[in-house]
């Protein structure tokens, strides 16, 4: 690959940021990463039947302080129900409310259905193409600062 495609790989990391940010306005005090923690507490309940916060911060591939964090916002904006496990004190269970389930739907179910209407013109091998591009990357640039690579 050559520096020019590099840097057009690059921009287009960063207009796929900027997509991120016109998507649409949410409630007040929610933000993008509590739409994510959602969108996943819907799946791994959907799938399991019971959701600790240890599932969702893997599934996020996040760290446990980071989606406490997060479910605690939740919580306190009474979109997400945390409680203590019966077997073991230390776990916690979460549960989507009324409201964490009306989320789900207007700003994961409904916006991905209009969403993949937008898209429709797409190809669908393009998109596949490009997600798995995006992944290979990000394993690439963890495993050179795990090796301590450096590009100086």
């Amino acid at each position: 690959m050559n520096n020019d495609l590099t840097r057009q790989f690059l921009d287009a990391c960063h207009e796929a940021r900027r997509i991120c940010e016109i998507l649409p306005n949410l409630p007040e005090r929610l933000k993008p990463r509590h739409i994510r923690i959602i969108r996943c507490i819907h799946i791994i309940y959907e799938e399991k039947g019971i959701v600790r916060v240890s599932d969702v911060a893997s599934a996020m591939n996040g760290t446990m302080p980071s989606i406490t964090k997060l479910v605690n916002e939740l919580c306190d904006m009474g979109v997400v129900k945390k409680r203590q496990s019966r077997n073991d004190r230390r776990v916690y269970i979460l549960k989507l409310t009324d409201l964490g389930n009306h989320y789900y739907d207007v700003y994961v179910n409904h916006f991905q259905g209009w969403l993949c209407e937008q898209m429709e013109d797409i190809p669908e091998e393009h998109v596949k193409n490009m997600v798995d591009t995006i992944h290979q990357v990000k394993e690439i640039l963890l495993k050179a600062r795990a090796n301590h690579s450096s590009f100086e």
